[in-house]
């Protein structure tokens, strides 16, 4: 992924956010910047936005991995709640424009770590990057995990973003057959209309802001990877497209069937809505699995998945990934995390709970469950990989904060004419960052 952008630019726009949000992290500054503090000595700090009970539980499980390699190297875990890393972002440029970073962060591959490496701000891991390990990583993640001629990045995951999640019992209830009647976008509002019926519910979960930009992008997606191809392209610059109007025009119709107090609900509280039966549906990336099994529910009993409808032999990518920013308290225990983060041993701890597949080819697959399973050989056969735009993988970060909030507006005036050429201005103003020309048909 190269870059054309001045980085004067990008830095000048970083600075611009951390001066907003800098109130919040301001006494952080002396917590990580402090190595006379003897507690800091030998640690390794890190930070995250994984905080509900299934995240919580695979973050645990990768440290537990590095405390027993290094069991005298303590970890400094320091989260931010939000689902997506929306409000994490904000918090971490104010760390790192200070000179404070912590010794790792968290970062969706892609896009998202574009401005930090454009500031010049991130320690180039080349020598992170073995033979060994490139063998182990597909070639498509690979090259995700790199800016310019140099790797910045490494991969602890691969998630899935099209996946429909259902809760059997309620569609058996309503005679609706997930192998057979949820293939196109068509037949999910059948579906849905069948399900209400029976249920005297609102059967689509949805969730705060940000999860329903995830399903709008959803919905871009089963237009056709050509269309989603263009999309994160910057090449949709019509208002009047027919595919972007249709997008929305099934958000619309998808609405009816929405929670009504999906403002208030997080993305777990609205997975939670199939695990207690309150609804019968809910468009989310494979996360969601942590929160299944944490309930205790089985794969094919108690709940299912097939592919966003439209999507079928499509894979959206959602890649969580840590890296080595520059001038860091501990260099070589940050070394040490990514040497754990990129491993088999970190990776089978990992993913099991977290809901992911590994970014590694040879993991461990007896210790995965039957989702992953499946979700694996998808990864494995799909026709098409696509990055997600709202997991900060597919387009500029300007735009996709953009998309947010006109996707939030959406919701509530489902203005469609409105909502197209917001999105067509989101595209136009920030052409300049789209530095990456995606090829997905060749995938």
């Amino acid at each position: 992924m190269s870059s054309e952008i001045s980085r004067n630019t990008l830095f000048g726009a970083i600075i611009l956010t951390a001066i907003i949000v800098g109130g919040i992290v301001g006494g952080a500054f002396y917590y990580f910047g402090n190595d006379n503090n003897p507690e800091n000595a030998n640690v390794v700090s890190i930070y995250h936005w994984w905080t509900s009970g299934g995240e919580k539980a695979a973050i645990d499980a990768l440290v537990s991995v590095f405390s027993d390699q290094y069991p005298d190297i303590a970890v400094q875990q320091t989260t931010v709640s939000g689902g997506a890393g929306y409000n994490f972002l904000s918090v971490i440029k104010t760390l790192v424009l200070a000179g404070e970073a912590p010794d790792a962060f968290q970062l969706h591959a892609g896009y998202e770590g574009q401005p930090y490496y454009d500031a010049d701000v991130l320690e180039a891991i080349d020598y992170i990057w073995t033979d060994q390990l490139k063998a182990a990583i597909p070639d498509v993640i690979e090259d995700m995990m790199k800016f310019g001629d140099h790797y910045y990045l490494v991969p602890v995951n691969i998630h899935r973003s099209n996946v429909l999640w259902y809760n059997l019992d309620m569609l058996t209830s309503a005679g609706v057959d997930p192998a057979t009647d949820l293939g196109t976008m068509a037949d999910f509002l059948t579906a849905l209309e069948a399900v209400k019926t029976d249920c005297s519910c609102q059967p689509l979960s949805m969730g705060e802001t940000w999860t329903a930009a995830h399903l709008f992008e959803q919905i871009m997606a089963s237009r056709g990877i050509q269309v989603y191809q263009d999309w994160i392209n910057g090449e949709i610059t019509d208002a009047t497209n027919a595919d972007l109007v249709g997008a929305l025009n099934t958000f619309v119709d998808l609405m009816d069937y929405i929670n009504t107090d999906s403002a208030t609900l997080s993305w777990d509280d609205a997975t939670g809505e199939l695990i207690s039966g309150n609804a019968a549906f809910n468009i989310m990336g494979d996360w969601a699995n942590g929160e299944f099994s944490l309930a205790g529910k089985v794969y094919d009993t108690d709940y299912g998945t097939v592919p966003v409808p439209g999507t079928d032999g499509m894979y959206g990518l959602v890649m969580d990934s840590f890296q080595h920013p520059k001038d860091v308290a501990h260099p070589q225990n940050s070394d040490k995390w990514l040497e754990v983060v990129a491993s088999k041993a970190g990776q089978d701890a990992f993913n099991p709970l977290k809901g992911s597949i590994p970014a590694r080819n040879d993991a461990d697959l007896t210790k995965y469950g039957d989702y992953q399973q499946g979700a694996i050989q998808d990864f494995k056969n799909a026709v098409y990989l696509f990055p997600s735009v709202v997991h900060g993988s597919g387009a500029p970060e300007a735009f996709k904060v953009e998309l947010s909030n006109i996707i939030s507006q959406f919701v509530t005036d489902k203005n469609v004419q409105s909502a197209a050429q917001a999105i067509v201005a989101a595209v136009t103003d920030n052409l300049d960052y789209y530095v990456k020309t995606w090829n997905l048909m060749s995938t």
